[in-house]
């Protein structure tokens, strides 16, 4: 309930600011007192009563929703900040990020620019989780991607923004033509796909139980520290994330 007063406060502080702004521009003019401007603040609420009470709980909602994700991003954080999948970017930083993704997904193709920045900048340590929910050949190019991880874990990322970078249908023979172009042979690839495919089919099996568990209905997504972010968001945003629990040396911990 506090929180629901200060947003109210707020709200009506933000609102009145036209209103505010006109007295001080006529304060020559009107003497301001306690009773006029109790009077202006009571007729702006009356007047717009309605919108007032729609932020309110519009802003309420998204606080609960906020909740809910941190106590499920706790309750599942063994499973979510898991260093066996592949991870990129600063070994040695407090800070993690894990994002799940689908090749096929146009948004993630769209962030895939923005992610590699993020991992340069060496702040972070970034984990990835293949998260195949759009078809066949979603699945081909996740369990290709992990194939190729066993083979050499640092192709990993050059298969990964390769595929995001295709525009087709993924199918056997353009998946291949990208691990080849990566500088993994057919048969290392083939070899790694029929030996690994238990622990890659296990792989993709839990990123997708876990998305499931946490209640997210599509990709992409990041969590970093205890912070969710959904849909091709902008990289400042990922960045000032960064960049708050990095000055408050505040490690992903629960």
């Amino acid at each position: 309930m506090p929180r629901v007063l200060l947003l109210l406060v707020l709200i009506i502080i933000i609102a009145s600011l036209p209103i505010i702004n006109n007295w001080l521009s006529n304060s020559r003019k009107v003497a301001l007192d306690d009773d006029y401007i109790s009077k202006e603040l009571d007729s702006y609420i009356d007047r717009n009563l309605d919108k007032i009470v729609e932020n309110i709980q519009e802003k309420s909602k998204y606080a609960t929703r906020g909740n809910i994700f941190k106590n499920k991003i706790s309750q599942y954080k063994d499973e979510i900040f898991d260093s066996t999948y592949p991870c990129f970017g600063n070994e040695n930083s407090h800070i993690i990020a894990v994002g799940f993704f689908d090749y096929s997904c146009g948004y993630c193709k769209a962030i895939k620019d923005d992610i590699k920045q993020l991992i340069d900048d060496g702040k972070i340590k970034y984990i990835f989780r293949d998260t195949p929910i759009l078809g066949d050949g979603s699945l081909k190019a996740a369990k290709s991607a992990l194939a190729v991880y066993f083979v050499n874990k640092e192709k990993y990322f050059d298969f990964h923004h390769a595929a995001l970078s295709y525009k087709e249908k993924f199918s056997d023979d353009n998946i291949l033509n990208i691990v080849q172009n990566i500088g993994i042979s057919k048969s290392d690839f083939n070899k790694s796909m029929k030996n690994n495919m238990s622990k890659i089919e296990q792989m993709i099996n839990n990123s997708r139980l876990l998305v499931k568990n946490l209640g997210i209905g599509g990709t992409p997504f990041l969590i970093i520290g205890d912070s969710l972010f959904v849909g091709a968001t902008d990289l400042s945003i990922l960045r000032k994330k960064v960049n708050e629990l990095s000055d408050n040396n505040q490690a992903t911990q629960f």
